[in-house]
């Protein structure tokens, strides 16, 4: 199930993890500062060495709703990956959004939706220690800002910083949504650059998902967990 989770992010996970690693320590907070905008999206391709001559992977990352938990507001994340042979994967995350996002710990939930299978919805527990956003603390003060240079990519023209560091370079621009990724190279040979935004995105799982968390006794698998109040309920159902 882990690996499922992992292959519906596709590119998005990367990019993820690239762009918070090699965002100077100074930077990280910065980019998560501008409030998302419901609808606006981004999207990526992903050139991968070890399938060099092959079509690329494209990946989509876009905030498709928002609601308040707990007085707190949250972002339905949706990232979705068009796989080579044409199907897509869907993973919609639940997050909260601003430089304090990367210190809370919170309880929230993931919806799957892998081709024409069903959807699911399943716990998940975010925070300073999840994948991610526990690379952006380890890494960052391993990369060197290299400068203020305009980019050519697909999507456009645009004027980013540089980063570079010991997996590759990056570079990241406050006008992109989501992940601030405009262009990714790693030491590999991988390759992302920005290939599209734009408004308008909806929420691409329109049927009912079917609730995994009964099925995993409210433990999920690790990283994630289901809410304090929704475990308690389901012991008391069984």
């Amino acid at each position: 199930m882990k690996r499922t989770i992992m292959l519906a992010a596709g590119g998005l996970v990367l990019a993820v993890r690239v762009a918070g690693a090699q965002g100077s320590c100074e930077d990280v907070k910065r980019y998560f500062s501008k409030p998302p905008k419901i609808g606006e999206w981004a999207e990526l391709q992903l050139d991968m060495k070890k399938d060099e001559g092959k079509k690329p992977m494209l990946s989509q990352v876009a905030f498709v709703d928002r609601e308040v938990r707990d007085g707190e507001q949250f972002y339905r994340l949706q990232m979705t990956m068009t796989q080579k042979n044409g199907q897509k994967q869907i993973l919609q995350m639940l997050t909260p959004w601003g430089p304090e996002a990367l210190d809370k710990e919170y309880d929230t939930e993931v919806v799957m939706k892998m081709g024409d299978q069903p959807a699911m919805i399943m716990p998940f527990k975010g925070g300073k220690d999840q994948p991610g956003i526990a690379d952006i603390r380890k890494k960052c003060g391993e990369v060197n800002f290299v400068g203020e240079e305009t980019v050519q990519v697909p999507a456009g023209s645009y004027k980013t910083r540089h980063y570079s560091g010991p997996e590759g370079d990056s570079w990241m621009s406050m006008d992109v949504p989501g992940w601030r990724m405009v262009k990714m190279v790693t030491k590999k040979g991988d390759t992302m650059v920005l290939t599209a935004t734009g408004e308008g995105a909806k929420n691409a799982i329109t049927e009912k998902p079917r609730d995994m968390r009964a099925m995993m006794g409210g433990r999920g698998f690790p990283g994630m967990k289901a809410p304090k109040d929704q475990a308690e309920k389901e012991e008391t159902e069984q």
